[in-house]
């Protein structure tokens, strides 16, 4: 059977032009670094890095909403620290003022050290961030206490949604600091300045107690801050490790394999330049010259 010359031309160059395509594409995986850089190069690959990259995507959002959350931790926890730390202040002030030893100027100084602790409590029960009130319940943008010490917040929470469930993040401020008239730690150091005032021994010695359980309190919140920050810092292990395992997912679905590519490479300038002598001995050179 007779070939017809525009056969074998069509056929020269189909296997010229599979073997200089062959060869580019690792040349440039190699330059690349990439074995898949459009979807064409391989469309099941392209799509699942499609995919791995949108969770990558949701994943470093998730990250962002941490890194976030986390300085309203900390400010909580230092700022339930530094409660505890007056209301400890507080307490030995108090055991002074209970004794008869203690009158007139001695108690008035006793309630004047009071009186400043009051005012570092207050200050902490306006702490923000980024603007917003961190002792207002899910009401931000409202300051906790009114003038008179009254809480003018709600109790909401504020909840970070996690893999598992959620973690709040806020705790309102008359959880932490009570409300003058009411309760709670301001309430106390409200009491105690008025009965040192007063020079009322007995009434002081009546608030001992209900500080020391203040104190305590103070100590449980600063367990459930701990708990929960806990649970922050461990949902941010789990994404980080999820973040690194797609990262590799997309790596081994995306990169070129370089031993492999440079041995194509060469494999494929050989075929090339065979390819090409061939058709030379077949159609002659001048056949070369017009393709090229």
């Amino acid at each position: 059977m007779r070939i017809s010359q525009e056969f074998s031309q069509a056929t020269f160059l189909r296997n010229l032009s599979q073997a200089r395509e062959s060869m580019n594409s690792a040349l440039a995986q190699m330059s690349s670094g990439k074995r898949v850089v459009f979807a064409s190069d391989d469309p099941q690959a392209a799509s699942r890095i499609g995919r791995l990259t949108e969770d990558a995507q949701r994943l470093a959002v998730r990250q962002r909403m941490f890194s976030q959350t986390r300085p309203w931790f900390q400010l909580t926890e230092q700022a339930v620290t530094d409660l505890g730390d007056q209301l400890l202040e507080a307490r030995k002030l108090a055991i002074q003022g209970s004794s008869e030893e203690f009158q007139g100027d001695q108690m008035r100084a006793i309630a004047s050290q009071v009186a400043g602790l009051a005012e570092q409590v207050e200050a902490l029960t306006r702490l923000r961030i980024g603007g917003r009130f961190v002792f207002s319940g899910t009401l931000t943008s409202v300051e906790p206490y009114d003038d008179a010490g009254r809480y003018q917040g709600n109790s909401g929470e504020i909840r970070l949604p996690l893999d598992d469930g959620t973690v709040i993040i806020n705790i309102p401020g008359d959880q932490i600091f009570g409300e003058i008239g009411t309760g709670g730690a301001r309430d106390l150091l409200d009491r105690l300045e008025a009965a040192l005032l007063a020079e009322d021994h007995s009434a002081v010695q009546a608030l001992i107690d209900p500080l020391s359980a203040a104190i305590a309190d103070n100590s449980a919140t600063l367990a459930k801050i701990g708990t929960r920050r806990q649970v922050l810092e461990d949902a941010d292990v789990r994404v980080a490790e999820r973040e690194i395992s797609i990262e590799q997912a997309i790596s081994n679905l995306a990169d070129a394999d370089m031993a492999r590519a440079i041995s194509d490479a060469s494999k494929f300038d050989v075929v090339t330049q065979a390819t090409l002598g061939a058709g030379t001995r077949l159609f002659g050179p001048s056949f070369f010259d017009f393709i090229g």
